[in-house]
């Protein structure tokens, strides 16, 4: 039986393969922590699903949202994973504006545990080109749901680095999941990439570096360890695995500041 966060995970892959089905490729571009576990070996699960809009308005996208959602087929082919049905939230209160738009629902499992998840899609004014590539998602992330990898456009490794420092130094409260983020792509080769390529110029480093700094192993425990897949719990979910990628993320930006 798949864990919860397993199970928000198989919901996402078939609701985004779905989506593709129906629409242009090209739209979307799959961000965030869905993007780092789909196309960059992240051991970390998502909670949420985000993803940017490049064209399309929001009438169309609304009613593909709530016709994925609300289609007996798709709930059909989730049944497999112990989701016995998708409460979604009231749509006539949801947000649904020129900027960004929030599909928020409820898995439910066959014992009633209801688990909430949201698709959300942001608007963008522009197409991020070469910050965006099309590829087919690791396949291991597919095998577990019986499922055969997609192709789907999402951000580079330099790009994602650079959303995530925005993010770390932009929260109102900074979160651990983006120091986890950063030490991933840190680890990948990224940062170097993303310094090569100039994609830093003008970044908010010395602003990251004080949300990381103002995070503690309390953060970090309670927001990302439950989150981890099990083969990578050994390394990332004790208080000395917070250290290492902590002292791996202020080293890097430190460099950079």
């Amino acid at each position: 039986m798949l864990s919860d966060v397993q199970l928000r995970e198989a919901f996402h892959f078939c609701f985004l393969h779905r989506l593709l089905q129906i629409s242009d490729i090209e739209l979307y571009v799959l961000k965030g922590g869905v993007n780092l576990r789909f196309f960059f070996g992240s051991p970390r699960y998502s909670e949420d699903m985000d993803l940017d809009v490049v064209a399309g308005n929001v009438a169309t996208l609304k009613k593909n949202g709530y016709k994925i959602l609300e289609d007996a087929s798709f709930l059909r082919s989730l049944r497999v994973f112990d989701i016995a049905a998708i409460e979604v939230n009231d749509p006539a209160r949801a947000k649904h504006t020129e900027t960004t738009q929030r599909f928020a629902c409820s898995l439910l499992r066959g014992s009633g545990v209801r688990l909430p998840t949201r698709v959300e899609f942001s608007r963008r004014s522009d197409d991020p080109g070469d910050a965006a590539r099309i590829e087919l998602l690791d396949a291991s992330i597919a095998r577990p749901y019986r499922k055969l990898a997609f192709r789907c456009r999402h951000y580079t490794g330099s790009a994602a680095l650079l959303q995530k420092i925005q993010a770390l130094a932009g929260r109102a409260a900074p979160q651990a999941r983006d120091v986890f983020d950063l030490n991933l792509l840190i680890r990948g080769g990224h940062f170097a990439t993303a310094v090569a390529e100039g994609a830093l110029k003008g970044a908010p480093i010395q602003k990251a570096i004080d949300s990381l700094l103002a995070l503690h192993w309390p953060d970090y425990d309670g927001q990302v360890v439950e989150y981890l897949d099990a083969e990578n719990r050994g390394e990332f979910a004790d208080r000395a695995g917070w250290v290492r990628l902590q002292n791996t993320v202020f080293e890097a930006l430190q460099d950079h500041a």
